[in-house]
């Protein structure tokens, strides 16, 4: 861009030369987003009064040309866009041409509204911390994370009607029952969620040893069944096993292994949620041999 724009003043070099005038360029840019504006009016003023203008170009470039020497209030305005005044005075010589003029210009904020709401435990009551809380509607998305009382406020919201919902780690997800309406210069509050937790899954551990000898055995399949569902581990060299990711329930809880005899626990084992029941455990009877 830089040489795009030297590249323009110094085309125009030899003409302001030529009439004993300068003139000013440099870029227009977004305060925010740093993009080139274009179509944005430069207006070079002394003493008030406008003495030169120029229009930026696609990549934010401007040139105002044939004027006389001396110092020049630059100013830059977009519709849309606040204006923007160079900080100092610029310096114009006769023959030269001043660059590096640049102004960013910051977009003007609609006039807006915010909506404001909690978020908590549906069964605690307790506060969520970083629970995000989305907003979308025909004049834009957005989104904010709950603070440690889980409170949030969305701002910079044009008038409309917004569609809300809220969701957070281990919970599910929920929506406002209704659309909620912005207006502007207003905080619409009260837009509220507790959300349902979900169910925490649990686990079954256990040892499986040789009901003859004591010894540990490996690679025993242990299977738990329950109406909440299922799950299965083998045992490692110590005979221990983990099956996890259990719904909250009961299970039957058996073990295999080639050449022993099967078994299922005489009970059915309870699991509870974000725990581990512990102590399931097998004395496998070895299978008997034949003899010929």
């Amino acid at each position: 861009m830089k040489k795009l724009a030297a590249l323009f003043a110094i085309g125009a070099l030899t003409g302001l030369l030529l009439a004993g005038t300068g003139g000013i360029t440099g870029r227009v840019t977004d305060l925010i987003t740093g993009n080139p504006i274009a179509n944005a009016v430069v207006v070079a003023c002394s003493d008030s009064t406008p003495m030169g203008r120029a229009q930026t170009n696609e990549d934010g470039v401007y040139l105002i040309e044939g004027l006389e020497p001396g110092g020049y209030q630059v100013i830059a305005r977009k519709q849309g866009y606040v204006p923007a005044h160079y900080p100092t005075k610029v310096i114009v010589q006769e023959g030269q041409i001043t660059t590096g003029i640049d102004l960013r210009l910051r977009q003007i904020q609609p006039q807006t509204g915010a909506i404001s709401g909690r978020v908590t435990d549906k069964l605690t009551g307790e506060p969520i911390h970083g629970a995000v809380v989305y907003v979308h509607g025909a004049n834009g998305r957005h989104r904010m994370r709950t603070d440690r009382q889980g409170y949030y406020i969305i701002r910079g919201l044009r008038p409309g009607r917004y569609q809300v919902s809220a969701k957070a780690r281990r919970y599910f997800p929920e929506t406002y029952p209704e659309p909620v309406e912005v207006r502007r210069h207003e905080v619409t509050e009260n837009i509220n969620f507790a959300l349902q937790p979900k169910p925490r899954k649990g686990g079954i551990i256990g040892q499986v040893v040789d009901a003859q000898t004591g010894y540990p055995i490996a690679g025993v399949l242990v299977i738990a069944r329950g109406e909440q569902g299922e799950g299965q581990a083998r045992t490692d060299g110590r005979g221990f096993y983990r099956i996890g990711g259990l719904n909250p329930g009961v299970y039957e809880v058996s073990a295999f292994k080639p050449k022993y005899q099967p078994q299922t626990y005489p009970e059915l084992v309870p699991v509870r949620p974000g725990s581990a029941t512990r102590g399931i455990d097998f004395r496998l009877e070895p299978l008997q041999r034949k003899v010929d």
